[in-house]
């Protein structure tokens, strides 16, 4: 979600008042993007069927929108229009259920009927992936949040991952669209499939070479990141376009080089900034709700 990058992660007291931390400022904030960007890979690098169904910025946010329908019994035409009536008509409604089963979402739970609501569930690899995708997330925020890594620790408990999803819904639900607010700096890879594993595998190659930050140049293949990725090596040079268009990186086509510009760093940061930020936000409200149980 689109987020000031100055949100504050911390406060702790001092002579004059409160001093207020950003979370890009937190002494474990660049090991937390390390984290975040090597987890992934490394998931896809085990089955490179992982996050395929949620490998753009609108396809998360509709698993979202799909586990949060299926967690409070709407996952349903009429359930999804009486979650947001001023966002979903019947026909958006209708689209948005076919995106989410073509995509593989989402899998119909009972046969097609004239004039009954058909009824849906999520995708088991779906599941797997959005649990697999918080947590790695999580882990990541612990090293800048404590509330994080008690959350962690309990995360095979239902609850926490439906209490994230739940809270994560509700504030996509209350913009205009479904995903605008999600932040993309990244110069719009995040809407192409898997632009931001390929920003990841780039910031990889970074971490990997020794670079201190997500910038400077490195050792790295179009075919490499295409067969990686599994994606075709064309759609993989035209998200290195985009890329480069915004000013990001420099890409030697015929030499194989790859330079990440200062830039792309400074994208990478305010892309997890608003990601860590969104997620401390559920945090927060998973574990007062645990709190309030617990009395």
């Amino acid at each position: 979600m689109d987020q000031d990058v100055n949100t504050p992660s911390r406060v702790s007291s001092a002579p004059d008042g409160p001093v207020i931390c950003p979370i890009s400022a937190h002494p474990g904030f660049a090991a937390a993007v390390r984290h975040s960007t090597t987890g992934p890979l490394a998931l896809l690098d085990r089955d490179p069927s992982f996050y395929r169904c949620i490998g753009d910025i609108p396809s998360y946010a509709l698993g979202v929108l799909a586990l949060y329908l299926h967690s409070t019994d709407r996952l349903y035409h009429r359930g999804l229009r009486n979650v947001a009536k001023d966002l979903f008509s019947p026909g958006r409604a209708t689209a948005i259920l076919s995106r989410m089963q073509t995509i593989g979402l989402i899998v119909p739970i009972d046969a097609f009927e004239k004039g009954r609501q058909r009824r849906y569930s999520p995708a088991p690899a779906m599941i797997e992936a959005f649990r697999a995708c918080y947590l790695i997330e999580l882990q990541s925020l612990a090293m800048i949040d404590a509330r994080a890594g008690a959350l962690v620790e309990v995360f095979d408990d239902p609850a926490i991952f439906d209490g994230i999803i739940a809270f994560l819904a509700s504030s996509h639900l209350a913009s205009p669209t479904l995903d605008q607010e999600l932040i993309d700096p990244m110069g719009g890879v995040g809407r192409r499939s898997m632009g931001l594993m390929l920003s990841y595998a780039l910031a990889e190659a970074a971490f990997k070479a020794g670079l201190p930050r997500a910038a400077g140049p490195i050792e790295i293949t179009v075919s490499s990141l295409a067969r990686r990725l599994g994606i075709s090596r064309p759609h993989c040079r035209r998200v290195l376009i985009l890329l480069q268009d915004a000013g990001l990186v420099s890409v030697d086509q015929k030499a194989n080089a790859v330079t990440l510009m200062p830039a792309f760093a400074e994208a990478l940061d305010v892309y997890f900034v608003g990601m860590f930020n969104a997620l401390l936000a559920a945090v927060h409200h998973v574990s007062a709700e645990r709190l309030r149980g617990s009395r």
